[in-house]
Parts: structure tokens; C-alpha cells; sequence
């Protein structure tokens, strides 16, 4: 029974909030209306007379003046003042009433000042409906409609061809000045010669909606149901335009503020440009950064200079304030923060490779089962130039997981090591073996004398001794083609000894060493 009682209170309380909230709604002033015949401004009900509304008295006041004006046309009006308001009289019966509730005394209005206009007003919608009932003023009408409306075409087409021969003639004007002034400063003049194309192109198009505008004021003032849009149409579009004046006046003293944020961050963002790009290039030395790492630290240092300053800019920048600005900015941000989760791990590991240096752009590495030459390190993806001409992406996130072997990085003054293996038979003695793999090591183009070749027994198998070539190269791209030499002479130079190679088949390996004198340890 608890759990009834508290329902019921809360229902009470529920019926209690929503009478409190209709009294409240009835207790609220009425709205001021606009009494309006044929388009046309009369007057404003703003009291509540008997019991009906201002929107009420409106409504039937409308109905009584149209009433009238069908009946008759030339209908004169009047008014006369009592102590309970100003009755408007219309072709002698009452078209409204004002009541000293509908005068604004706070703005200085009387109800004879109202008066007086409202009345005037009634004797404008009279005379435009004159022109209905006047076979003369309806022809005179629609003539100046057909001659604005002609005037108006004859004037766009004139506006237009002026146009095309205005930037036709800028045009003509441009190739002889680029020419006389160069190649650099031509791209100057081309684009100050397009910014000023803009330019006339957007005169011509507010001189258009100038005769636009001229065209529907007239046509408006001659149809008797427009002729008060036609009055107010100027009127309409000076407080506009005051309006967005003021409002971009208002806007100025943030906007600067913004404008001088990003100046300072443009250069800013130029100065760390300069200076890690002579970093980049070799012409400027500090300890804490080298050429390697410079290209990724100016990117990204030029990238926090940016984001810190439009956060600097944000709360200054028109509509930022606003409910739509503000939901906009969250949306963009929860779609980076729920499509960026891969990309962010993709940067992470760009930044791992640049900043540990596992890697730089040159070299000649082997990534899984891809290699080349190291192209481009990216924060997001590392690019590979094959020897077969071919330039493989692959994934910072998957190249930090993956085995890397770098055949550049220990090639100095030692070069790259590669070997080749093959498998001669006990009953041929091996050095004889040794002396034809040297001799094989010095007829092929690419080896080098430093660190001497060296040839190395590896293995005793049943069948016979497998023999391993070991030579030093410069550029470990070239390793296939002089693999395939290596190859070639091994073949050649068994064949001439009458050596018979019990496994015809090449391992080859590759591998890093330092300088080392010739005749050395394995």
C-alpha cells in the first residue's frame, strides 16, 4: 500500500505543477499584433478588450475593412475620439477601435498620433484599390511593368557584354606584361591580374543585383497588393545591411586578435621551418638534433605551433560561442577519436623508427621478406625501392614487430659480406678447392680487395665437403647481380678444373662486417 500512497502524492503534485503552470500561462500579457490590409501596415492591437485577444480584434477588424472595401471601393474614412478610445470609421461604419491600452506611452505615442496614422494608412489601401476599378490606371499599370521589365533585360544584357569585354581586355593585357617582366615576376602579375578578375567579376555581379533590385522595386510599387512591399523593400534592406554592419563592426576587435594569433604562428612556424631546414641540409650543427631526425621534428614542432595557436584563436573566432559551433567541434572530435585509433598507433610507430634511428632513407635493408632501398620514412609508412623497380608501403606498426636487417649500416671501409656455398668431393683436395674459389673471387667485377676474400670449409658431410666464398662488395644493392657472377665462374672454373660439384645448388647469405685484414678469422 506504500508504494500507492507515494504514486497518488506524486500524481498530486504532478496535477498541482501543471495548474500552477496554466495560471501562470493565463496570467502572461497578451502579444501585441499587427493589423495588416492588402500587405499594407495599419496599425498594432496590443489590449485585450471583452474578453478578446489582441490577435482576435485583429482578425475580425481585417474581416470588417475587406468587407467594406468590396462593397465600396471609394469608401471615405474617418475617425472620432470618445472616452473609451478612437473609433476608425470606414465608409461610415467602424472598422476597429483603438483603446488606450494599444498606445505605447513609453515611446512617447497618443492615441490621436495612432489615430492619425492608422487613418492614413487606410486612405493608401483605398487608392491602391482605386486602380483596380480604373480600366485607364490598370493599362497604365501594366505598361510600366512591360517597359521595366524590358528596361531591365536590355540593361543585364548590355551589363553582361560589358563584362565579357572588361576581362577579355584584362586578359590581352596579361601575356605582353608577363612577358616584359620575366618569368618570376609574370607569376606576380598573374596573380595579382586574377585577384583583380575576382574583383570585376564581383562588381558586375553586384551592379546585377542593383538592376534586380531597381526591376522588382518598381514592378512591386505598380501592382496595388505589392505597393507596400515596394516601400518597405529599401527600407528592408538598408536595416539589413546596417544590421550585418554593425555585426561585423562588433566582430572586428576579436577577429584582429585571432588574425594576429595566427600571423605570429605563421612565422613562427616559418622560423622553425629555416632552422631545422639548415639542420636538414648540414649548414647548421646542434647536439640535441641531427639531419636525420630534423625533416620529423620540423613537421612536428610546425604542427604544435598551429594546433596551440587555433586553440589560442578558437574562443575569438565568429560563432564560436554559439550551441552549433560548439556541437559541431564535439562530432568532429568523437569521428577522429573513434576512425584515428589505428592512425595513432601508425604515428606512434613512425615516431619510434625515426626518433630510435633503426633506419634512415639510403639504406639498403631487408623488411621480412621485402628488400630495398630505404625511400622514404614517413610517420605513418616507410616506402622501399625493390630492384625490380618496385616501391613497396609498409605500415610503421607492422615494420616495428618485424625483423630488419640493415646492410648499409656497418659498410664502412669494410663493405657488405656475401658468401656463396658449394660441395666438392673428398678425393679432390681442398686447396685445390680453396685456390679455384679465390680465383673465381678475383676475376668477378664488384668484389672487393679489402677485406680479402676468404674461403671457409663449413661442413663434413658424408659425401663430401661443403666449401663457403666469402667476399666484401661496396653497394649491397648491386649483391644479385654479382651473386649471379659469383655464379657463373664457380661453374666456369669447376668445369675448366674437372672438378665435379656434388650439389648444385647456391646458398646464399649475407651479412655485416667490420674492416678486417685480409687472411683473417672467420
Amino acid at each position: 500500500m506504500r508504494w500507492m500512497r507515494v504514486c497518488l502524492l506524486w500524481l498530486l503534485c504532478c496535477l498541482s505543477a501543471g495548474y500552477a503552470g496554466a495560471q501562470e500561462a493565463g496570467l502572461e500579457a497578451p502579444q501585441p499584433q499587427v493589423l495588416r490590409v492588402y500587405s499594407r501596415s495599419i496599425t498594432t492591437l496590443a489590449g485585450e478588450v471583452g474578453g478578446y485577444t489582441p490577435q482576435d480584434r485583429v482578425a475580425a477588424a481585417e474581416q470588417r475593412i475587406e468587407k467594406i472595401f468590396s462593397a465600396q471601393p471609394h469608401a471615405s474614412v474617418s475617425s472620432r475620439v470618445d472616452a473609451n478610445g478612437a473609433a476608425v470609421m470606414l465608409g461610415g461604419q467602424l472598422a476597429f477601435y483603438l483603446r488606450p491600452a494599444d498606445i505605447n506611452s513609453l515611446d512617447g505615442e497618443t492615441l490621436e498620433q495612432r489615430t492619425q496614422e492608422a487613418v492614413q494608412a487606410l486612405e493608401l489601401v483605398r487608392e491602391d484599390l482605386s486602380v483596380l476599378h480604373n480600366p485607364t490606371a490598370m493599362a497604365r499599370m501594366v505598361a510600366w511593368v512591360l517597359l521595366a521589365t524590358v528596361a531591365a533585360v536590355l540593361a543585364w544584357k548590355l551589363l553582361w557584354r560589358l563584362r565579357r569585354w572588361v576581362l577579355l581586355r584584362l586578359r590581352h593585357w596579361v601575356h605582353p606584361a608577363v612577358r616584359l617582366v620575366g618569368v618570376v615576376a609574370g607569376r606576380k602579375v598573374r596573380i595579382a591580374v586574377r585577384w583583380m578578375y575576382h574583383a570585376m567579376a564581383l562588381v558586375f555581379l553586384l551592379l546585377a543585383l542593383g538592376l534586380a533590385h531597381a526591376w522588382l522595386s518598381v514592378v512591386l510599387h505598380q501592382i496595388p497588393y505589392t505597393r507596400a512591399w515596394s516601400l518597405n523593400l529599401n527600407s528592408l534592406l538598408w536595416e539589413f545591411a546596417q544590421d550585418r554592419l554593425w555585426a561585423v563592426l562588433e566582430l572586428l576587435p576579436n577577429l584582429l586578435i585571432a588574425l594576429v594569433i595566427l600571423l605570429a604562428a605563421r612565422y613562427t612556424a616559418r622560423l622553425v621551418a629555416y632552422l631545422f631546414g639548415r639542420i636538414e641540409r648540414g649548414d647548421l650543427v646542434l647536439a640535441q638534433f641531427d639531419r636525420d631526425t630534423a625533416a620529423t621534428t620540423r613537421r612536428l614542432l610546425v604542427f604544435a605551433v598551429w594546433v596551440f595557436a587555433l586553440a589560442m584563436a578558437y574562443p575569438y573566432l565568429p560563432g564560436a560561442q554559439t550551441e552549433a559551433f560548439k556541437g559541431l567541434s564535439v562530432m568532429i572530435g568523437l569521428m577522429v577519436s573513434l576512425g584515428a585509433s589505428s592512425l595513432v598507433g601508425q604515428f606512434a610507430s613512425g615516431l619510434i623508427l625515426i626518433y630510435s634511428r633503426a633506419l634512415k632513407v639510403g639504406e639498403y635493408v631487408q623488411i621480412g621478406e621485402v628488400e630495398g632501398t630505404v625511400a622514404q620514412i614517413g610517420l605513418f609508412a616507410t616506402k622501399l625501392h625493390t630492384n625490380l623497380r618496385e616501391e613497396v608501403n609498409i605500415p610503421n606498426s607492422g615494420l616495428v614487430g618485424e625483423k630488419v636487417k640493415n646492410f648499409s649500416r656497418l659498410t664502412r671501409g669494410g663493405g657488405v659480406l656475401i658468401a656463396v656455398n658449394v660441395t666438392a668431393g673428398y678425393d679432390t683436395p681442398w686447396r685445390q678447392v680453396e685456390d679455384m674459389l679465390l680465383e673465381v673471387a678475383d676475376d668477378t667485377p664488384g668484389v672487393r680487395t679489402h677485406p680479402a676474400p676468404k674461403v671457409l670449409q663449413k661442413n663434413l658431410s658424408d659425401t663430401g665437403v661443403e666449401y663457403e666464398l666469402r667476399v666484401a662488395i661496396n653497394e649491397p644493392r648491386h649483391k644479385a647481380a654479382i651473386v649471379s657472377l659469383l655464379h657463373g665462374k664457380v661453374q666456369d672454373v669447376f668445369t675448366r678444373q674437372g672438378v665435379a660439384m656434388l650439389s648444385p645448388q647456391y646458398i646464399v647469405e649475407m651479412g655485416q662486417e667490420s674492416a678486417a685484414p685480409a687472411g683473417g678469422g672467420s
